[in-house]
């Protein structure tokens, strides 16, 4: 977690812990976007941060405020808004949060059914 992570968290009123929180950056090619690539590598962003005893993944710079497509695709995956913050350049971005307790676990129960 950078300084500027925890102190836009802390004004929304949530703590970051660095034992239990971690950062994503996705970057998809224009290419791919649309695909389900994104839908597709998710899951294993998930267990992986499960693995490493993470709870919680924060978006690592949060998503311009402009960008519905991206924002549909974190909703999408659970991610929730926390709250909008203004970039140097004097865009706003949105921090959003996706607790773990509540996503899907990749590597729980399959849903396929064994046939006797």
């Amino acid at each position: 977690m950078t300084p500027a992570d925890i102190a836009r968290y802390q004004d929304a009123g949530i703590r970051l812990t660095e034992t239990t929180d971690c950062r994503f950056g996705p970057t998809l090619a224009d290419d791919y976007q649309g695909r389900g690539v994104g839908t597709l590598a998710f899951p294993i962003v998930t267990e992986v941060a499960r693995l490493l005893g993470r709870t919680r993944i924060i978006l690592w710079g949060g998503v311009r405020a402009d960008n519905p497509r991206a924002i549909r695709y974190y909703e999408k995956n659970g991610f929730q808004p926390v709250g909008l913050f203004t970039e140097p350049d004097g865009s706003l971005s949105l921090d959003m949060m996706l607790d773990l307790h509540s996503a899907p676990d990749p590597a729980g129960p399959s849903t396929r059914r064994s046939h006797p």
